[in-house]
């Protein structure tokens, strides 16, 4: 079981991750625009890393919350569904990230497409963030 105290700690790790990987993700596609900042490869592999990490923590902040998340649906339903277009955009833009880096030839406008997506998905992101920071401080505060 998992206590109050490391549910806020999951949640804050989630943050950290979640502002590297969009902070690498959007100087990584700068690029695009004619700037580029060095070095690029070791910036790919943090943005990389941070987004497996972001990924693999937000299923476990899933599997967390879960129960919580089925009992708010009829009386929260903008944060169920704010939650429901995260999940679902942290999948797209993870997929289109793992064929895009494991992919032996270049695939058209597919970065720019995860880029688009990882740009919904972060909109949705700080939108269930501000809903949920409320009831982050509560487990913060809890012994």
């Amino acid at each position: 079981m998992t206590t109050p105290k490391s549910k806020a700690n999951v949640g804050m790790a989630l943050i950290i991750l979640f502002v590297i990987t969009l902070a690498t993700g959007i100087i990584l596609h700068l690029k695009r625009h004619g700037i580029v900042i060095e070095p690029r490869p070791v910036i790919k592999m943090v943005h990389w890393i941070a987004g497996f990490l972001m990924v693999g923590v937000a299923c476990l902040h899933g599997i967390q919350f879960k129960k919580m998340l089925t009992a708010m649906k009829t009386k929260f339903r903008w944060f169920w569904a704010d939650t429901w277009v995260v999940i679902v955009f942290i999948a797209i833009t993870f997929i289109t990230g793992l064929v895009k880096l494991l992919s032996p030839v270049k695939i058209p406008n597919l970065g720019l497409h995860h880029y688009w997506f990882g740009i919904i998905m972060s909109v949705a992101i700080v939108l269930h963030l501000f809903r949920g920071i409320p009831s982050w401080n509560r487990l913060r505060k809890i012994k």
